[in-house]
């Protein structure tokens, strides 16, 4: 016996709206097609829907998104490192637990071994005439980073993948699909260790846009591009007397910005925009002249050096894409001008790498590096010059001299505390090789440098009123 079933498929939204909106009238639209004609279909989304960096998402802690997904009628989603590296513990127990659509990750988990809040290892939709269909979802585990972040504990993937298989299969799935945020190349190389396990993998997290299906041993590889340009759609044909797929054939379904807005999206979005203009509204601090934008970067290392009690500050002109206009200082300023979603981090550097960094400071084969990803919002921003807290030093002609550290000379082999953001960690991310060998010693992981930004902003008003002082 042979039943056919069209998966459709999105992934990578990351929070842009104009797309969704369009992107949603599709999908409701096609799906309509597909019940008119009696067919089977299953919608399913592969992660990174969510984005902090966003500030409709930040503003209504990503539950606007919940609403998203399950008006548009989404079966299942994998979970993202949008969904899970902006987000608080707390906040990704609370949103799985809320969502109406299940969220589907097998090789992370809570520090006991227990399932995240609602998430769960697998799932099975049943479709058509007794058609069950098995899906697990895994992401981009970064290494130890969600494990040192949130407390979190890895599981080995493969492993974890054929327990799944092996679970779904006995509860009796007849197509076995694998909703993977671990990036294309990551799914090829998975696919030739679960052949004869896995039908399909429908990607996500590299934004590979596939216009046509991918096999690999025997596994049929899909993946729709991101920020809601395209819908994928897979049409299977299965037999069930042999176990396997038939025919299969695929397409992308390019989402234009002339094409027509879903109108219940519209409406989410909208109430969803209401929220955030109240909490955008919300005035911080008040500076009687315009900030230029390297006296706002020097602001935020300020504010990072109170934050960890440091002996210095310092922060990357990439933290901030401009200065501030004078006037109120308000969540939605501080937020058009952060985008960058960096933790806090304190630091142990020596002086002659604090020596080494003000140097830098004036490269400009340094400062004019582009960095993409590394939680750097927009893409392609240039590191930019360093701004130091508690440090002065005198500048004769490019020499710099008489370098003290709050009232008191440098002195090289002395180990001082530094407060800045995650990328002055890394000399490959940042470009600037001085902090080559520094020591992180603490790392703030439920808030970001811009949230430190702004409670620094709260309580230090005066130091912002008189900055040309």
């Amino acid at each position: 016996m042979n039943q056919t079933i069209s998966i459709i498929h999105t992934n990578d939204l990351h929070g842009n709206y104009d797309q969704l909106l369009r992107q949603a009238a599709y999908i409701k639209r096609r799906v309509c097609e597909l019940k008119d004609k009696g067919e089977n279909y299953i919608l399913l989304d592969g992660g990174d829907h969510l984005d902090m960096s966003i500030n409709e998402c930040l503003a209504t802690n990503g539950e606007m998104h919940l609403e998203m997904l399950e008006d548009v009628g989404y079966h299942a989603m994998s979970v993202g490192n949008n969904e899970l590296l902006r987000s608080t513990p707390e906040l990704i127990r609370k949103l799985s637990l809320k969502s109406k659509v299940p969220w589907l990750l097998l090789n992370l988990v809570e520090s006991d071994g227990s399932s995240i809040g609602g998430i769960r290892e697998t799932h099975i939709v049943e479709v058509g005439d007794h058609l069950k269909v098995g899906l697990f979802g895994a992401t981009d585990q970064f290494g130890d980073l969600y494990e040192n972040k949130h407390g979190f504990c890895n599981r080995d993937t493969l492993v974890s993948i054929k327990k799944a298989v092996t679970k779904l299969k006995e509860q009796g799935a007849n197509l076995i699909v694998f909703l993977s945020h671990l990036g294309y190349d990551a799914d090829l190389k998975l696919a030739n260790n679960l052949s004869g396990m896995v039908d399909v993998i429908v990607g996500a997290h590299t934004h590979h846009a596939l216009e046509h299906p991918v096999v690999e041993s025997d596994v049929v590889i899909v993946q729709a591009g991101c920020y809601g340009k395209y819908v994928g759609e897979l049409r299977l044909e299965l037999d069930f007397d042999e176990g396997k797929i038939e025919k299969y054939e695929g397409n992308l379904t390019e989402i234009k910005l002339d094409s027509e807005c879903d109108p219940s999206m519209t409406a989410i979005l909208e109430r969803g925009r209401e929220q955030t203009n109240e909490y955008l509204s919300e005035v911080l601090s008040y500076t009687d002249q315009e900030l230029s934008h390297n006296v706002l970067i020097k602001r935020m290392a300020d504010g990072l050096r109170d934050f960890w009690g440091a002996d210095i500050g310092i922060m990357y002109g990439g933290a901030a894409i401009g200065g501030m206009e004078k006037g109120n200082i308000t969540k939605g300023k501080v937020l058009n001008l952060c985008r960058s979603m960096h933790s806090p981090v304190l630091i142990e550097m020596k002086g002659e790498q604090i020596m080494g960094l003000i140097q830098d400071s004036f490269n400009e084969e340094i400062t004019s590096k582009k960095v993409y990803g590394n939680g750097f919002r927009p893409h392609g921003i240039a590191i930019g010059v360093l701004e130091f807290s508690g440090i002065t030093w005198s500048d004769q002609s490019g020499v710099i001299t008489d370098i003290k550290v709050n009232g008191e000379p440098l002195k090289e082999n002395h180990v001082y505390t530094v407060g800045s953001g995650t990328p002055l960690l890394y000399a490959e991310v940042c470009g600037y090789k001085s902090v080559a060998g520094c020591k992180m010693i603490d790392i703030g992981n439920t808030v970001m440098v811009k949230d430190v930004f702004m409670d620094y902003l709260k309580k230090s008003s005066k130091v912002i009123k008189r900055v040309n002082a």
